[in-house]
């Protein structure tokens, strides 16, 4: 069972009267189990992060530069490079191009 958002004590009590497991997402360490929402705890979002994320990263910068760093290799035909491509035999399209 997921608990999200629950007071400790609450996740903690109902932790130890089920005999399923749970899973705690701002819910206290006396759950069975822990998940965090991933683009959370790598930091790719700067506005805002919910009281229970703990930020392992900070990636929105990194990404943000990333995408940039992509965008300007396309629009200046630098990407995708000869070695991000596949060769072809050359006989292969000629006779598609020019059908016997």
């Amino acid at each position: 069972m997921v608990l999200e958002v629950v007071p400790s004590p609450l996740a903690g009590l109902i932790t130890r009267h089920l005999t399923i497991p749970t899973i705690g997402i701002g819910a206290g360490v006396e759950c069975d189990g822990q998940v965090q929402v991933l683009h959370d705890m790598l930091g790719m979002y700067t506005d805002f992060a919910p009281k229970h994320v703990k930020r392992f990263a900070d990636l929105a910068g990194e990404i943000r530069s990333a995408f940039e760093q992509y965008s300007l290799k396309v629009k200046e035909s630098g990407f995708p490079a000869g070695e991000h491509s596949f060769p072809m035999d050359e006989s292969l399209l000629e006779s598609l191009e020019h059908p016997e």
